[in-house]
């Protein structure tokens, strides 16, 4: 017999390679109580079943309440993989400028030069938004011991805070969520501002400047 068993909790947040987070995780949501349906699928063949995640008894939690709490929960969810997105994307890039640099090296003239001169004043500004977002410190579980948590950390620590019990979010919740969203927002703008300007007018100096796409050694 096959078999698949669902947690009840809807997708996780994005990660990224060597991610440390103090007190936050990326599990996504639980589902709220109501009617589901399940449909297994084998070629063109396809059959559909409903099931019923019950409320807990003993609780006077209104649907709407539980509503509530899971919309928030999504929307911490999908700031986090925002966050997490973010840091992946800059050191993506930080990686290509680099390999672009290294490969300018020996360029006839000042181009080696201005290329990598460029390549580190754009890192300067993807690393300023990245110390925003993520503590880069961190290399052990138990770092954040000594270096404050950044961002995406906090944004997830709201998440279990949310989660702790079966019951609509506090105002005080939904305020911390909108006031770091925000904060989040200012960085994630920051990043685009560089990959939209910065990038673009590296990458003409290095086709314009000749760098090869491949070093032969």
């Amino acid at each position: 017999m096959n078999r698949f068993a669902w947690n009840l909790r809807y997708a996780d947040a994005s990660r990224f390679q060597g991610m440390i987070f103090w007190a936050g995780g990326t599990a996504g949501p639980v589902a709220v109580p109501g009617t589901y349906k399940v449909r297994l699928t084998v070629g063109d063949w396809s059959q559909s079943r409903e099931f019923t995640v019950r409320p807990d008894p003993r609780l006077k939690t209104t649907p709407a309440e539980y509503q509530q709490q899971f919309d928030l929960l999504l929307k911490i969810r999908d700031r986090v993989s925002a966050a997490n997105d973010a840091v992946r994307r800059i050191r993506e890039v930080r990686d290509q400028l680099d390999g672009a640099a290294t490969r300018a090296r020996g360029l006839p003239g000042d181009a080696g030069k201005r290329i990598a001169q460029q390549a580190d004043s754009i890192k300067g500004r993807l690393a300023a938004v990245e110390e925003a977002i993520y503590q880069v410190k961190n290399r052990s579980n138990q770092d954040p011991l000594n270096y404050p948590i950044r961002l995406n950390n906090k944004i997830a620590a709201l998440a279990g805070v949310v989660a702790s019990a079966e019951a609509a979010p506090t105002a005080q919740s939904v305020q911390v969520f909108d006031e770091l969203s925000a904060a989040l927002q200012v960085q994630l703008d920051r990043l685009k501002a560089v990959l939209d300007a910065d990038v673009p007018a590296f990458n003409r100096l290095v086709k314009e400047s000749d760098v090869p796409a491949i070093i032969l050694r």
